[in-house]
């Protein structure tokens, strides 16, 4: 997200913008053994909506990336080993690519080079294909069952996990370079989230129940949540960083929750009594980026406002 973000919503706050009108209002998840796409709320407030389920073809739905602004979702089918696309209501349903692999599992988005990657457990491969289903390509083979992995896109950067190791891979988005390996002193790594402005890499342990905080170069881990705040295998994981909040599935809490970004107060569930939940992503609309002359304008407004407010007081 760009750096000037977090300022503009603080300058919007305080002239009487909500911050809800702001940032994320939707999460939208994969059940991989309900076979469904849900959309809930950020707060959890009203019932999640089934999007998508087997009557729309839907074998097993893994890896989920939004393009908000396009009005798409993309997801991962590990049964039919399929790429698709639709509208965020579900509608319009397109299959993008459906030759080739044998386990795609998770899936992420670089809207701003036009691309879909993703990961292929079995055949150990990281691809990356245009929004369209285009011009596929084959980054990284011969891995030892890539699953979860997340871009710094800014960095050109892929992070990667695979489906039974301890250590998280790095490497460069076009498939060159050195692969790097953090030994980041896990169990079971799920899946993974970035935060490059602040140096940070967040993941989730499913075997010993618990979410971390890293530097980038998977140094000074500490642990953010653990069984005591009610986790057990956290999975899909995906991050507001203008918010501060951290939002994960759990498989065997059967739940999508939220905490933190520092690990401060408590976990908040959202939904429970869910089947298998698996990969998360947010419905975050980046604000377009404004102009100087906006935020001269903007900063007039707000003076205006406080102006205001002091005579109403006074009076």
């Amino acid at each position: 997200m760009s750096l000037w973000r977090s300022p503009l919503l603080l300058l919007l706050a305080f002239a009487g913008v909500p911050q809800s009108d702001l940032l994320a209002d939707s999460v939208y998840w994969t059940d991989k053994e309900d076979f469904r796409i849900r959309r809930g709320d950020m707060d959890g407030s009203n019932p999640p909506v089934v999007l998508l389920g087997p009557a729309d073809g839907l074998g097993i739905p893994q890896g989920i990336g939004l393009d908000v602004a396009g009005g798409k979702m993309y997801w991962a089918d590990s049964q039919y080993d399929h790429i698709r696309r639709a509208n965020l209501d579900g509608t319009g349903i397109e299959t993008l690519i459906d030759t080739g692999m044998t386990f795609p599992a998770d899936l992420e988005l670089d809207l701003g080079n036009g691309k879909i990657y993703w990961t292929d457990t079995s055949q150990g491969e990281i691809r990356r294909a245009d929004l369209n289903g285009d011009n596929v390509q084959v980054l990284y083979t011969g891995l030892t069952s890539p699953y979860y992995f997340e871009l710094d896109t800014a960095g050109g950067r892929i992070y990667w996990a695979e489906n039974y190791n301890t250590v998280v891979h790095v490497s460069q988005m076009d498939g060159s370079g050195h692969i790097e390996t953090l030994n980041v002193g896990a169990a079971r790594i799920r899946d993974l989230a970035l935060d490059p402005a602040n140096d940070k890499l967040y993941w989730g342990d499913r075997e010993s129940h618990t979410i971390h905080l890293a530097n980038l170069d998977g140094t000074g881990g500490q642990i953010l949540f653990d069984v005591a705040d009610g986790l057990d295998r956290p999975h899909g994981m995906a991050i507001d960083i203008p918010a501060g909040m951290l939002y994960w599935t759990d498989t065997r809490m059967y739940s999508i929750n939220r905490g933190r970004m520092d690990g401060t107060g408590s976990v908040d569930v959202l939904y429970t009594g869910l089947v298998s939940p698996w990969d998360i992503e947010l419905d975050v609309e980046e604000i377009p980026e404004p102009s100087t002359a906006a935020l001269v304008v903007a900063g007039l407004v707000a003076m205006a406002i406080v102006g205001r407010r002091k005579r109403r007081n006074t009076e």
